[in-house]
């Protein structure tokens, strides 16, 4: 997971220093997007190691990982309603 921050991290600081620099190209907007993509698997590979943890018994990894991972659903189905809403 901390490889999931440090390279979104990198892409971030890589795509906007670039777009700063060169105005908004392809490779800025590339690695920006990247950057996104990265953000949002990181909580993924967090609930494939709680599935681990959960066979090791490590149960308050787990319980903390449900926990981020209803907050996540939930920001996701607020996000949802509300853009059905503007559209």
């Amino acid at each position: 997971m901390r490889f999931g921050i440090l390279a979104s991290s990198a892409c971030l600081a890589c795509g906007l220093l670039l777009a700063l620099l060169y105005g908004n190209g392809r490779l800025a907007q590339g690695l920006l997007t990247m950057t996104i993509v990265v953000l949002l698997a990181t909580p993924a590979a967090r609930v494939i190691s709680a599935i681990d943890c959960a066979r090791k018994g490590e149960w308050l990894f787990v319980a903390l990982t449900l926990i981020v991972l209803m907050e996540l659903a939930v920001s996701v189905a607020v996000a949802s309603y509300r853009w059905t809403l503007v559209r």
